[in-house]
């Protein structure tokens, strides 16, 4: 007789049902405003007064309206930092910093991200390597030791116009191996007007396309077609003559990429047109400093020590830049209370969770520097000026430096166009009108004298 088969396994329980921890978005609180526009009147005539009542009513993030655009302000360094750094390759410049694109070009670095962007980078290191960068310091003393012969004492002159001056030779001599001091250029004025279209397009609601056949779009183009035939006509010579020069050009146009090959025409154009642009946010940097040593006189009398102590009289070389460590810790301090950079402006590729707040694909957001560094969390007291928060013991310098490298995220080499209250600065003879309203606007470095 057979064994009767065995009983089989009773059927297993279905799956347990899986349980997902749901996170509801924390609100971001809206900033009031006009019903009809918003925060427009604030945001074109005094945004900084705009982000800080931002940050004294909504906190660390809020959101403003101009017109019909939403925009995210953050006021946080903790989560603009996230943003910058954490999800650089989730964000672009948006449709602001788009805007630019007819004068700085697609492949600028202000526009690149993600790999294309840390491409980019490594192709122009080369310009910035040691060597270079101490042959370029020779110059810059040489043209600073120009300046100063050329002041008395008890002269009185306009420190910010003194500093573009500087700062004009300096970048036309170590760029292109040319002497503003000497040689009239058109790429002067042309470049002031480039620069105040930048502060056009960042200061309206309604941007009319370069296209339209109005003054303003007439004086922009022949701008635009200036330096476009300046800068082209400069890189076909540098492939010529490299060899006898010793410009920052004549790197570049040797430099290959990983196939071999030199950096195109195009993407050398855009890149000249970002490098050049930036000795005006040298010159603000020097400005402001000046004006908060000559308030604070105890600390330009330490500043004065040092360079005593480490030069013995004679003019500086790159080689003595590590050992001006108080000289580098006033610069830092004047970047953190007066940061050349206005405004950043990023906008989600994808929906993105930071610090529990949702942004959306797509939002614009800004980051104002200004108001982060004076975020008291990090910077005590952080209205005082005090170069000693940067000392490499102090316990503050390594939250301190976190705030400050906000300006070193993928859209930015060594300066972004968007400056105080978005104005672009120009020489006094190019376009000076909208640098001045910027001045007035933030208390620009009062008249000083020597």
């Amino acid at each position: 007789m057979e064994a009767p088969a065995p009983a089989s396994p009773p059927p297993a329980p279905p799956d347990a049902p899986t349980l997902t921890a749901v996170t509801t978005p924390r609100p971001i609180p809206r900033f009031p405003g006009h019903f009809l526009t918003g925060n427009l009147s604030g945001f074109r005539h005094d945004r900084l007064k705009l982000f800080r009542d931002l940050k004294e009513t909504c906190g660390e993030i809020g959101t403003i309206r101009v017109g019909p655009l939403p925009i995210t302000v953050v006021t946080s360094g903790t989560i603009a930092h996230t943003l910058l750094h954490h999800h650089a390759n989730d964000v672009d410049g948006g449709p602001l910093v788009k805007t630019f694109i007819p004068l700085v070009g697609e492949r600028s670095l202000v526009l690149l991200h993600g790999p294309q962007h840390r491409k980019q980078r490594k192709l122009l290191a080369p310009g910035f390597q040691r060597e270079q960068l101490a042959h370029f310091t020779q110059t810059m003393v040489q043209y600073t030791l120009d300046a100063i012969a050329g002041w008395k004492d008890g002269q009185e002159f306009d420190v910010h116009d003194e500093m573009a001056t500087l700062t004009m030779r300096i970048i036309g001599k170590t760029l292109f191996d040319v002497d503003y001091r000497h040689e009239t250029n058109e790429l002067l004025g042309a470049m002031g007007q480039a620069l105040q279209h930048i502060e056009y397009l960042t200061s309206s609601l309604v941007q009319i396309p370069l296209s339209w056949p109005t003054p303003r779009n007439k004086r922009v183009r022949e701008a635009l077609r200036t330096i476009d035939t300046t800068f082209r006509g400069m890189i076909r010579q540098r492939r010529v003559d490299h060899g006898q020069r010793k410009d920052m050009l004549s790197s570049l146009v040797q430099v290959r990429d990983e196939e071999g090959q030199p950096i195109s025409e195009d993407q050398l154009h855009n890149d000249l047109m970002t490098i050049y642009s930036g000795h005006e946010s040298t010159a603000l940097s020097l400005g402001w400093t000046w004006y908060l040593l000559a308030r604070h006189p105890e600390v330009l009398a330490r500043v004065r020590q040092e360079v005593d102590t480490v030069l013995g009289g004679r003019p500086p070389a790159f080689e003595d830049l590590p050992q001006l460590r108080y000289t580098l810790q006033v610069i830092k301090e004047s970047l953190r209370l007066y940061p050349v950079i206005f405004m950043l402006a990023r906008a989600p590729t994808k929906d993105l969770d930071v610090a529990g707040y949702r942004l959306a694909k797509g939002q614009m957001v800004l980051m104002p520097p200004y108001i982060i560094h004076r975020d008291a969390t990090f910077f005590p007291d952080p209205e005082r000026f005090d170069p000693d928060r940067f000392r490499p013991e102090a316990r503050e310098a390594a939250s301190a430096l976190r705030l400050l490298s906000l300006r070193r995220g993928p859209a930015h080499l060594h300066r972004q166009p968007l400056r105080h209250d978005g104005e672009a600065a120009h020489r006094r003879d190019h376009g000076a009108a909208a640098e001045r309203r910027a001045r007035r606007r933030q208390g620009a470095p009062p008249r000083s004298s020597r």
